[in-house]
């Protein structure tokens, strides 16, 4: 890590977000010990921790550039910091990587190589795996379903296979993975902040793609993900109200409409309708907390309330 002293190749900025996570972000950090890319710098980003673990992560890994906001600013505006921070030491590209992963170690190599043969490609993600069970995919690739605004991951739950091999466009990249050209956050501004957590790289990649770029799906650069650890699983009422929520409001920026406008109606019927089938059919019972995260979401989107969830019952 922090290998730039002399380094061959475009400067590369990691950018890892902390929030009251010790255990993972210590082995995140440990597996990027290993990476071959020379010319590779890490920051973390302490974002309001309570519990102690930014100050013994600074100790444990004095080589990484440590930053710390005072208060928890979401995924967004902790990335935010650290890609300034890039911006402002003339990185090239800066990867943004959850705190909740393992990076093989020439993970880098593949996404520059393909930048620099790829000049449209604006954002690029890799392969990543569920770090548990093992060679089973939690993402190939980002969908978007633009009639209804579902998103997807191609390959999620799948065990790996030919078909996940093919590098090409994509409609999204995740932000657990998210390689990008350091120019396209000088056009384009960084993450919305309003977004506070999920959906921010959905924005950006429709932001990016809007002024003539391409996602890019790029398998030889492989993650592991133990996922969703921070906020306790994937499918808790939280992750519902800001995934309707900001969803909506990042196809409402790219369609240019308003937040009660037909287009985004429909939008909102097929969003909470579909998610909240999908819930009653999971859990017959208890269904109660994720049907009003779904409606909460939905109503905040259309009072244009944003930010970290106020909603205390929500906590």
């Amino acid at each position: 890590m922090n290998k730039e002293a002399g380094g061959d190749g475009p400067a590369v900025w990691v950018v890892i977000v902390l929030y009251n996570s010790y255990g993972d972000t210590a082995a995140c950090l440990k597996s990027l010990q290993a990476a071959t890319y020379p010319n590779l710098r890490v920051v973390l980003v302490d974002n309001g921790s309570t519990d102690g673990s930014g100050e013994r992560l600074w100790q444990e890994f004095p080589e990484v550039t440590h930053l710390r906001n005072e208060l928890n600013l979401g995924f967004a505006g902790g990335c935010n910091a650290g890609i300034r921070a890039a911006l402002d030491h003339g990185s090239d590209y800066v990867c943004l990587l959850n705190n909740d992963t393992l990076v093989e170690p020439g993970l880098i190599e593949p996404l520059i190589d393909r930048a620099a043969a790829t000049p449209q490609a604006g954002i690029l993600g890799g392969k990543i795996f569920y770090a548990d069970p093992p060679g089973l995919i939690w993402f190939a690739g980002g969908t978007i379903d633009r009639r209804r605004g579902f998103t997807g991951h191609r390959g999620q739950d799948l065990t790996d296979a030919p078909a996940f091999n093919t590098a090409g466009p994509v409609d999204y990249i995740t932000g657990c993975l998210f390689f990008v050209r350091a120019g396209l956050f000088l056009d384009l501004g960084l993450l919305d902040e309003r977004f506070f957590m999920y959906a921010e790289e959905v924005d950006f990649c429709l932001r990016a793609r809007r002024a003539g770029f391409i996602c890019f799906y790029e398998p030889a650069a492989v993650i592991y993900h133990r996922i969703s650890r921070t906020m306790g699983g994937a499918y808790r009422p939280l992750y519902y109200y800001y995934q309707i929520r900001n969803l909506l409001e990042a196809y409402r920026k790219h369609l240019g409409c308003g937040r009660l406008s037909i287009p985004m109606l429909k939008l909102s019927w097929h969003l909470a309708v579909y998610q909240g089938c999908r819930t009653l059919r999971a859990r017959r019972t208890g269904a109660g907390p994720y049907l009003l995260s779904l409606f909460a979401g939905w109503l905040d989107f259309a009072r244009g309330r944003f930010g970290p969830n106020p909603h205390k019952w929500l906590a």
